[in-house]
């Protein structure tokens, strides 16, 4: 199932505004994302969201190049209501500064034969 994580990205931002900003990112409490799908089905915003799409939706806004380096900044964690709980630990400081792995390249493979099943075919004139 194909879906955007940008409307779902907007919509966490609406719901929890104190928490979540998609121009000014802080760093989110540890086990925060437990607590959102511990949310779903209870909060009236995430009704029609599923827990798949929560997760997706939390693995992109944590992996985005702006919360990295809210991370890197390091302070304090907030929660849904936006309370400080917790801290960035060195480590994790370290960890956002890192630059992310690339994906290996695709090996180049063999030279991909036409339409599986193609056969030469030839017209011959029956006498």
């Amino acid at each position: 199932m194909a879906y955007a994580i940008h409307p779902i990205l907007d919509q966490l931002c609406q719901a929890f505004p104190a928490c979540f900003s998609r121009s000014a990112p802080q760093p989110l409490k540890i086990g925060l994302g437990e607590e959102l799908l511990a949310l779903v089905g209870d909060h009236p915003a995430l009704a029609d969201l599923s827990r798949t799409q929560i997760r997706r939706a939390l693995k992109v806004y944590t992996g985005a190049s702006a919360y990295r380096k809210a991370l890197a900044k390091g302070g304090p964690r907030y929660d849904l209501d936006g309370q400080p709980t917790g801290e960035v630990t060195p480590e994790q400081q370290v960890i956002a500064r890192t630059p992310r792995p690339k994906p290996p390249a695709p090996e180049p493979g063999p030279e991909p034969f036409p339409a599986t099943g193609y056969l030469k075919m030839s017209l011959k004139r029956r006498i």
